[in-house]
């Protein structure tokens, strides 16, 4: 039946767009046997202590997106909240609240369709004692938290209407502070003394909900929060401020210093294969920008954009595809295209391998054969054309802000 295709067709039509889906990435597994062994053993070490992430590195077209989306699967399998976050225009690595509203509003849960955070908090309520342990750890000094998240889960484990719920999922997602209601609500509960709310800078405010999140995915009965950056190469087109700040929330996110890693959080991060040779290296960035820092009086920014310069410089690479690689995906298309289709696609014809000729080309172009030979009779040869990544400078992408904001 035509609806036992659609899967088949939904991941077929993903990758003629270069843009792997969860059915895609299933049908042609992981792309690198030593980044998914990694990738698991990190997993293994992130629900016994804070673990740090690291880099993944390859050109256009190898796999990188493919990569995180295998990942992704492979966590949420694991019972980990899951975020995949594309450095843009609309989301610059620069400014730490957008991120992190990023990687809130992408969170994903295995089997759940509900909001991250209204779904955790509903489990914290259902489980026995995990509403007031919350409470407590967000109360102890070495929790370093404002008491509006303590005095919100004192009032949401005794009951509020439907108007404050919202208010307060929307605060730790990234939205203001619902101040003048706690307050009211704390009154109303004969507590308001116990709790001395007061203003808090947006800097640390970003900080603390980084922190709490995965104690609250962790408390709800999930194993932890893996972050996903993918397409941090944007950050070449940056100008020498905001790629500092920018190499330093890498730092943060991916926990590269151990004073500063956030229990519960592990990242990963994919950049491009020749960032370090024509950014880091040819803009003298691990000299320049973490001085620039340093001159501006935030030695913690330096040190963590200092440790994300390195982890780049270190990023494991991904393999250009065997022989062997390529007949496993073509298969695999083959199998895929033919059940999209209803129709026996024969083998394609495997170009010979190049150093600028990536898995997407081969894909493609696989495709591409099977369209012409199945809609038109056509035995079709594919042209290629290489992409080059374009690091210089692009103005018009996120300014600077006046402040900015202090990792850790």
């Amino acid at each position: 039946m035509l609806r036992d295709r659609v899967p088949a067709r939904q991941a077929i039509e993903a990758l003629r767009a270069g843009v792997p889906n969860s059915e895609a990435i299933k049908r042609l597994g992981c792309p690198d046997d030593q980044i998914e062994a990694r990738f698991e053993a990190a997993l293994d070490d992130a629900a016994d202590a804070p673990t740090s992430g690291f880099a993944v590195a390859g050109g256009f077209g190898t796999g990188k997106s493919h990569l995180l989306g295998y990942l992704r699967e492979a966590a949420l399998q694991r019972n980990f909240v899951v975020s995949t976050v594309t450095v843009s225009k609309e989301t610059p690595l620069s400014m730490p609240g957008v991120t992190y509203a990023a990687a809130m509003r992408n969170a994903t849960m295995r089997g759940v369709n509900d909001d991250a955070v209204t779904r955790a908090l509903a489990n914290v309520e259902r489980l026995e004692g995990a509403m007031q342990s919350l409470e407590l750890w967000a109360s102890t000094p070495q929790a370093a938290m404002s008491p509006m998240f303590s005095a919100v889960l004192h009032i949401i484990g005794r009951g509020m209407d439907a108007e404050l719920r919202h208010g307060i999922e929307a605060f730790l997602t990234d939205g203001r502070p619902p101040g003048p209601s706690v307050r009211r609500a704390l009154k109303d509960k004969h507590v308001r003394s116990l709790f001395d709310i007061g203003p808090v800078a947006p800097a640390e405010l970003v900080r603390q909900r980084m922190r709490f999140m995965p104690q609250l995915f962790c408390a709800a009965g999930f194993a932890g929060w893996v972050v996903l950056l993918d397409e941090v190469e944007l950050i070449g087109r940056y100008g020498p401020l905001q790629r500092a700040l920018a190499y330093a929330e890498l730092g943060q996110w991916i926990g590269l210093d151990e004073t500063s890693r956030i229990p519960g959080i592990f990242a990963v991060c994919a950049i491009t294969d020749d960032f370090a040779d024509a950014v880091i290296n040819a803009k003298q960035d691990a000299e320049k920008l973490t001085e620039r820092l340093r001159l501006r009086n935030v030695p913690r920014h330096a040190e963590l954009a200092g440790l994300a310069m390195r982890a780049i410089q270190a990023a494991m690479k991904l393999p250009t595809p065997d022989d062997e690689d390529l007949r496993r995906h073509e298969a695999a298309l083959r199998a895929a295209y033919t059940e999209a289709y209803g129709w026996p696609a024969p083998p394609a014809e495997i170009a010979a391998r190049q150093a600028n000729r990536t898995m997407r080309h081969h894909i493609r172009g696989w495709i591409t054969q099977w369209d012409m030979l199945r809609v038109a009779g056509i035995h079709a040869s594919v042209v290629e054309t290489v992409s080059i990544t374009d690091y210089t400078q692009d103005d018009r992408l996120t300014e600077t802000p006046d402040g900015f904001d202090t990792p850790g």
